[in-house]
C-alpha cells in the first residue's frame, strides 16, 4: 500500500516553524498562516473553525501536515472532514483527546476526537497508541466499540497494530507528547516512546494501508521574549530533529514508491 497524497504543509498557528529553518528548507511546502485568526488557543471558536476548515478545504490535501503545538491538535478534525472514503484514525498521543469540553460543546485540543466520532461520517474506528489515561477513563473507553486503546504500558507490535485496523484507508495523527523528553519537548506531560519506534510503526502502516494523510503536532509554544533563551532554543532544536526524522521517513517512502514505478515502467518497455 502507500501514501495517497504527496507534499508537505505547515499550518502556522503559533510561529514555531518560523524557528525551524532546517525543517522548512528540506523540501518545497505549502504555508498556511493562521496567526491572525482569533479564538484558536486551546479552544477553537465555531467562527475560527469555519475559517480553518475553509482554508484547508481550498488547499490540496498533503501527505504530511505540521500543526504547531498540541494546543492546536483540534485542526486535525478539519483534515479528517476532507477524506472521501471510510477510514480509521490512528492517533499516536499520550492523551486520548476524548474528553468532554469544559466550555459547553466547544471544540478543544482535548475533545477533538470526541467531535470526530460524532461529526465525521467516514470515520469508522479510532485507534489510540501511547495514552496514559486514568483507570476510570480506561474502563469507560474499553466499552466503546469505535475506540481501541493501546496504553503506553502495553504498546502493540507493528503486526498487532495492523491487525486492529478494520479499514483499508487510514489517517495518522501524531502528537509528540507520547515521545520521551530526551527526544522531544512539549507543553504537556509526556510518555517514553522513542522516535525510532514511532518511525517503525509509521513505516509498517504505510506499507500495509492506504494512508490518506499524516499530521504532526507537539511543538514547544514560544513567546516572543523566549526566542533568544538558550534553553528554549535547545527545546526547539530537539523538536526540529524529531520532525526531521518523521519527514525523512515520509520522504523515504515516496522515493521508494518512485523507484518501484521506474523499475516497473522499465520492465514494461523491455517486454514490449
Amino acid at each position: 500500500m502507500t501514501l495517497l497524497h504527496r507534499g508537505i504543509t505547515f499550518c502556522n498557528f503559533d510561529g514555531t516553524y518560523e524557528l525551524q529553518s532546517e525543517l522548512r528548507s528540506i523540501t518545497p511546502h505549502k504555508w498556511i498562516d493562521f496567526r491572525n485568526l482569533r479564538g484558536t488557543h486551546l479552544y477553537c471558536s465555531p467562527e475560527a473553525f469555519t475559517a480553518i476548515s475553509h482554508k484547508l478545504a481550498n488547499t490540496e490535501l498533503s501527505g504530511l501536515t505540521f500543526l504547531g503545538s498540541g494546543n492546536y491538535h483540534y485542526a486535525t478534525l478539519a483534515l479528517l472532514q476532507k477524506i472521501p472514503q471510510p477510514f480509521s484514525l490512528i492517533l499516536f498521543d499520550h492523551h486520548t483527546d476524548l474528553k468532554e469540553g469544559r466550555i459547553g460543546n466547544l471544540l478543544s485540543c482535548g475533545s477533538w476526537v470526541r467531535h470526530a466520532l460524532s461529526d465525521v461520517a467516514n470515520l469508522k474506528k479510532v485507534i489510540i497508541v501511547g495514552p496514559d489515561p486514568p483507570e476510570d477513563e480506561l474502563k469507560l473507553l474499553q466499552g466503546h466499540y469505535q475506540v481501541t486503546l493501546f496504553p503506553e504500558r502495553s504498546l502493540p507490535s507493528a503486526q498487532r497494530l495492523i491487525s486492529s485496523i478494520p479499514t483499508q484507508a487510514v489517517y495518522m495523527s501524531i502528537d509528540k507528547d507520547l515521545i520521551s523528553e530526551q527526544e522531544a519537548k512539549t507543553n504537556w506531560d509526556q510518555g517514553h516512546l522513542s522516535i525510532n519506534r514511532l518511525a517503525q510503526l509509521l513505516a509498517t502502516i504505510i506499507e500495509n494501508k492506504q494512508v490518506e494523510g499524516i499530521d504532526v503536532c507537539g511543538e514547544w509554544p514560544v513567546q516572543p521574549h523566549q526566542e533568544l533563551d538558550q534553553r528554549t532554543r535547545a527545546w526547539i532544536r530537539k523538536n526540529e530533529l524529531c520532525n526531521l526524522r518523521i519527514v525523512h521517513a515520509y520522504l523515504n517512502h515516496l522515493h521508494s514508491v518512485d523507484r518501484r514505478k521506474m523499475i516497473h515502467k522499465g520492465s514494461s518497455k523491455h517486454v514490449m
